[in-house]
């Protein structure tokens, strides 16, 4: 029998809709009052009392736990198809500040199959296999002075273009490694070095060459980033990530957010990568060993109170696909199946976003995405490849408070995909994700 079909993740969203209508709050002078914390938190109140009176580094301790569900089913235009229901998430850890000056953090990652069929491998919920995992995916040591430096070692999250958490399955990419990070005035910058990365979906830490495809290699990353926040709505970002051996990537992006009247509002931006490889050149997947390429784009985005519309076009260079192994590309016209970054390809994005709090129910919001590209080739055989156009569905679900109390602090997210590819069958997705956080300390 076949698993859910694409009419079946439509009327999911349908009644997801329908469902949340039912819980609109009432006026504002109306509503009851909030309820009282959960059993969970009411466990550690006692230990909450008793550090209140000790040194910041106990008393400012902070425990989360984050449990995630997730269901995953996929069909493919190449064929095959990806399908499992996971259940897991983290329990953070991270102390006050001893001194004002060190401070120490952990994090503990898992995810165990709840329905996971053997020969549908490959959603990335799991190991491979289909299998369960866990993970200290976190343990750092921090140093800081004031705003100005603050220095981290060894595990812990990045959140840099193309070296990022990617947050979109049961549990985030970490990385080992070192940085130094701050703000002086309107200048943010981080800069440092990379042996390792967990992906998503493991439990072991494997160098940072190797995850771009460069076997037997034990090659790390050099990273520095800066922000500029010179006026009010405006925005610079410029990054530069040397994959020691492997590709050197150059990322500048530019935002200026201009209110047009008190309603409306006009966000531009405009993104350019550089990338090439670097070194022994080990990542080989294009024509020429010694490839290149770049990547340029530029956004549009209307902001009318909750609503947003977005339009985006982007243009890659032939010499190779942009290359992201250590986390999602920042690319505008990224979708929850492709990238649209392939070699030599042309793309546009066109996507309209609302905030239902105040017509349906408070926290319900939707969004909805059409990309299309062209012009792409294989960047090793130079032969064209598909043109192809997705469209993408979110609806996500954050009630501000429900009852019964355990229920405070989930948040729903429903997704739904379609990729149509020239030549090929096509393919779809669907994405149940439930998260429940809960701030223990």
């Amino acid at each position: 029998m076949r698993r859910p079909t694409l009419q079946r993740a439509c009327l999911a969203l349908v009644l997801l809709f329908a469902s949340l209508a039912s819980i609109r709050p009432a006026a504002a002078e109306d509503a009851p009052p909030p309820p009282p914390a959960p059993p969970i938190e009411r466990l550690f109140a006692p230990a909450r009392e008793a550090m209140k009176d000790l040194p910041p580094f106990f008393r400012d301790t902070d425990l989360k736990l984050h449990w995630r569900s997730y269901y995953f089913n996929r069909e493919n235009p190449e064929g095959g198809e990806n399908e499992a229901w996971a259940f897991g998430g983290w329990l953070s850890y991270k102390s006050g500040w001893l001194f004002d000056v060190f401070g120490i953090g952990a994090t503990f990652y898992g995810s165990a199959p709840l329905y996971a069929p053997d020969e549908k491998d490959g959603t990335l919920l799991l190991k491979p296999g289909q299998k369960g995992y866990y993970v200290p995916g976190e343990a750092y040591a921090a140093l800081r002075y004031q705003d100005y430096v603050l220095v981290k070692g060894y595990r812990r999250l990045i959140n840099q273009p193309y070296i990022n958490p990617i947050d979109n399955r049961m549990t985030p990419n970490t990385f080992e490694g070192i940085t130094a990070g701050g703000k002086v005035d309107v200048i943010e910058y981080l800069a440092g070095y990379l042996w390792k990365i967990k992906p998503r979906n493991e439990d072991d830490f494997i160098f940072m060459s190797k995850q771009a495809g460069a076997a037997g290699s034990d090659d790390g990353v050099i990273l520095g980033g800066i922000r500029v926040t010179p006026l009010a709505g405006l925005r610079i970002d410029a990054a530069e990530q040397y994959g020691i051996n492997t590709f050197n990537t150059v990322y500048l992006e530019g935002e200026y957010l201009q209110p047009l009247d008190e309603n409306w509002k006009l966000r531009l931006g405009a993104q350019f990568t550089d990338q090439r490889a670097v070194g022994d050149e080990l990542v080989a997947n294009a024509a020429k060993r010694n490839w290149s390429t770049q990547q340029g784009g530029v956004r549009v985005q209307a902001l009318y109170g909750e609503l947003t519309l977005t339009s985006a076009f982007s243009i890659t260079g032939s010499g190779n696909s942009i290359q992201s192994p250590w986390g999602n590309s920042p690319n505008y016209v990224l979708m929850m199946d492709r990238d649209f970054n392939r070699a030599n390809e042309k793309a546009v994005l066109f996507g309209a976003a609302y905030d239902f709090s105040k017509l349906v129910a408070q926290g319900l919001s939707a969004d909805f995405k059409f990309a299309a590209g062209w012009d792409a080739i294989h960047p090793k055989t130079r032969t064209s490849a598909p043109d192809q156009r997705e469209y993408n569905l979110t609806v996500d679900a954050r009630p501000p408070w429900l009852r019964p109390a355990f229920l405070q602090g989930w948040w729903l997210r429903v997704r739904g995909g379609v990729l149509d590819q020239d030549g090929a069958r096509l393919g779809w997705q669907l994405r149940v994700i439930l998260n429940w956080e809960r701030d223990l300390l």
